[in-house]
């Protein structure tokens, strides 16, 4: 998978919660952080702030933001991440942000080696991610095929729904 340096933003009206999308931004990327805290590393906006600490353990910087407003009052962040040391790991978190208040989907399927995709539309109170999927036999390079994220961010259920094309390497 090509690594991509470039953030882009979809950008909506802030939400009715009265935060700017800064705010939400800030809140998707600190939820991310707390979570990687607790396994010993940390998020940092870019490569360049990197830790340069060899007793950084597994350390991640942002490589691509997309975020986008989802229901009435809920916006989904999709945060995309390189490793700090190096390597071909590719990290993947989903945020949904809620009323001020941002929380790391955790059970979604999503991340290396088991599903990577992008934001491709809202539907009402569900947010649809279409990228690539590993099957049990794929090596890391190579995921076998294409799949549909579907996330319904009132619910927090997911279905995973696989393609008939093959995955775009």
């Amino acid at each position: 998978m090509t690594k991509r340096r470039v953030v882009i933003f979809a950008v909506a009206l802030p939400l009715f919660s009265g935060q700017s999308l800064a705010d939400e931004l800030q809140s998707a990327r600190d939820a991310v952080n707390r979570a990687l805290k607790s396994d010993g590393a940390g998020l940092v906006s870019r490569l360049s702030a990197c830790p340069k600490s060899e007793d950084d353990n597994g350390s991640e910087y942002v490589t691509l933001i997309q975020s986008v407003p989802v229901g009435d009052a809920s916006e989904a962040t999709l945060i995309d991440s390189g490793m700090c040391g190096g390597g071909n790991k590719h990290g993947q978190y989903l945020v949904i942000t809620r009323h001020g208040k941002s929380q790391l989907v955790t059970d979604a399927e999503i991340g290396d080696m088991s599903f990577i995709g992008e934001i491709s539309h809202v539907d009402g109170n569900k947010v649809f991610l279409s990228g690539n999927r590993w099957l049990p036999d794929d090596p890391h390079c190579c995921p076998s095929r294409q799949a549909v994220l579907e996330y319904d961010v009132e619910t927090g259920k997911h279905s995973l729904k696989l393609t008939p094309k093959k995955a775009r390497n």
